[in-house]
């Protein structure tokens, strides 16, 4: 009973220790996301799709059978048997069928690249904002810090007759302020890291994320060179413009001859040892359905291919490249810049007015302008980081792949 009553005591002297949250890298997350999100068995089960129509247009319909047997003799009639064979064919059924499921094919297989690099980009945007609320709530939480820590000195030297003592009152109002803001930055974080974890098919609850690291950006030529990858917004566009091609000619070659089956009967009398072959075909009037409706979803389908190409042909993809180019490189020197040089300059004249204001020679307004300027550059800060990573997903949609497989060389900031 007292090694009880002393394990008791021993625990609750004990400093209580809380668990760390594990820390997962952007590149961990997207891993997963890739193998268990649902958006990539959503994915797998559209190639599965396509592959199966594919096969049915390919495939011919199967071939049809009927069999008579007359087994009694009566009268002048013969024991016979006859058995009639018939394959409906298509006119397509003979090279355009074949070319348009190979397109298919081809399209299920760009489409499926384009899809999984959007749920890269979904990933990282995620990972991304919640790593700038989980940067919000450390400043936040630092800023709770600062505002009871001066409440603290100012009720000292009001005590001391210094200073008024409603100025105490100020700092601690701020203090509340800045608490309920971190309770709801909280609040959005966890449910930013459910909503992520739960993308990326993870059983996990909470994490800590890392700064993502930003890849280092090829030069213009480099990226035009490899912009034809599969996945690419153009290629896509491409693939989607061959494949309504093909559906097209299929149409219009199955409007040209109706549908049609050769047939075979092979009749075999008992009685007489006599066999005969009878060769034919069945062909299907084309008096009220020429395959018209068909045809008008096909040339419909391939106008809109055609408009979406056109929009984003040779000359103008060079352009948006080239601007996507300027404006990923432009947000990353930001970027760059805020946190190499912005943010360390006006941490020191945080200590300069921290110092002055302890020395009398700053007033109250005075540290609140300085904490606001400096709350306004922490948060431009995030903001024109996260501006430089979105600007980076939109370049990489555009090339069909993630920057970091271009390049393996990362910036180390």
């Amino acid at each position: 009973m007292k090694l009880k009553y002393i394990i008791t005591a021993l625990a609750l002297l004990l400093p209580f220790q809380v668990p760390q949250a594990e820390t997962l890298s952007l590149e961990t997350v997207i891993e997963q996301a890739l193998q268990n999100s649902p958006q990539t068995a959503r994915i797998l089960s559209d190639v599965a799709d396509a592959e199966a129509e594919a096969f049915e247009i390919e495939t011919p319909d199967n071939p049809r059978a009927e069999i008579n047997i007359t087994s009694f003799k009566d009268g002048n009639d013969n024991r016979t048997a006859e058995i009639e064979l018939e394959q409906p064919l298509r006119l397509s059924n003979f090279g355009s069928r074949g070319n348009y499921a190979e397109a298919l094919r081809r399209t299920a297989s760009v489409e499926q690249k384009a899809q999984m690099l959007e749920l890269i980009h979904t990933i990282t945007r995620g990972y991304a904002s919640y790593w700038a609320l989980q940067e919000q709530e450390k400043i936040l939480a630092a800023n709770v810090d600062y505002a009871n820590r001066k409440q603290r000195l100012v009720a000292n030297a009001a005590k001391e007759g210094r200073v008024d003592a409603s100025d105490a009152k100020i700092f601690k109002a701020e203090a509340l302020r800045l608490e309920e803001q971190l309770r709801v930055i909280r609040a959005r974080k966890a449910s930013g890291a459910a909503n992520l974890l739960r993308m990326a098919g993870m059983d996990q609850t909470s994490f800590d994320a890392e700064r993502p690291i930003s890849p280092e950006i090829p030069d213009l030529s480099y990226l035009t060179g490899v912009a034809g990858n599969e996945g690419s917004i153009r290629s896509l566009l491409e693939a989607r413009k061959a494949l309504a091609e093909r559906r097209y000619a299929v149409a219009r070659q199955d409007a040209s001859f109706p549908e049609f089956a050769p047939r075979a009967v092979i009749k075999q009398g008992f009685d007489t040892d006599n066999t005969t072959v009878l060769l034919g075909v069945s062909i299907a009037l084309p008096i009220w359905d020429r395959n018209n409706a068909e045809v008008s979803r096909a040339v419909a389908e391939r106008r809109l291919a055609q408009s979406n190409l056109n929009a984003l042909n040779e000359q103008n993809f060079a352009n948006v490249l080239a601007a996507a180019y300027e404006q990923a490189k432009a947000t990353q020197i930001s970027a760059s810049t805020y946190r190499n040089k912005i943010l360390p300059a006006w941490n020191e004249v945080e200590s300069i007015t921290d110092k002055k204001f302890e020395n009398g020679q700053a007033s109250i307004l005075d540290l609140f302008q300085m904490r606001e300027r400096m709350v306004s550059v922490q948060s431009e800060a995030l903001q024109t980081y996260l501006n430089s990573i979105e600007a980076r997903i939109e370049l990489e949609s555009l090339i069909g792949q993630s920057l970091n497989d271009v390049r393996l060389t990362d910036i180390k900031e």
